[in-house]
């Protein structure tokens, strides 16, 4: 038998629902039950829960590629390539964070910072392949972070103490910024009104 949406290829399976046959990528595993698309969205209407959002499933992710997007590009290339497009920008803002951080923070802050950045890209490499494995195995897998907001969310404590570090670098690195303008601006107001008492005022008696 061939597959109902791939006639080029070879059926593995049924649907539970309409009997069509259909092959690893067109078929969703869902706690034992198999389904084609759109059974799957009859099956969740019928149950009154709709479908994960953009949810990304069915499809076979390459070991090899995924390695390569892991090790030699930004975090947040890898989920971009398994089509986690939002998931993969929050990754990449966050690596790119990190790094703004290090330049701006203290000497205090600066090692805390350095130290996140191999642990962040080594979590979001781990994280990938462990998403590969569930992609693999026909899970429907959601394109966003609402896993991770989740788990702040239960671990109030730690969120607190991660987002009043950010905030208290940030601060202080918007403050730094004004102060360095402020201290360059000084010596040039000074000149502009030794100029203007000079020629200005004189120019007036």
């Amino acid at each position: 038998m061939q597959c109902r949406n791939h006639p080029e290829k070879s059926a593995a399976n049924t649907c539970n629902q309409c009997g069509s046959w259909l092959c690893d990528e067109c078929i969703v595993d869902i706690q034992g039950r198999l389904f084609c698309r759109g059974c799957l969205v009859e099956v969740s209407s019928s149950h009154g829960a709709a479908p994960p959002p953009k949810a990304i499933g069915g499809r076979r992710i390459s070991w090899g590629l995924l390695f390569f997007f892991s090790c030699f590009f930004p975090p947040g290339t890898n989920y971009m390539y398994m089509g986690l497009i939002k998931r993969g920008l929050v990754a990449m803002c966050g690596f790119f964070l990190l790094i703004y951080l290090v330049t701006v923070s203290g000497r205090l802050l600066t090692p805390l910072f350095a130290f996140a950045i191999p642990v962040f890209v080594l979590t979001c490499i781990f994280d990938s392949f462990s998403i590969r494995r569930r992609m693999n195995l026909g899970e429907l897998i959601p394109d966003g972070v609402g896993d991770i907001i989740n788990t702040l969310l239960r671990n109030k404590t730690a969120t607190f103490i991660i987002l009043g570090i950010l905030l208290i670098t940030l601060a202080g690195s918007v403050l730094g910024f004004a102060f360095e303008v402020l201290a360059r601006a000084i010596p040039l107001l000074i000149v502009g009104c030794i100029l203007y008492v000079i020629f200005i005022r004189k120019s007036r008696k």
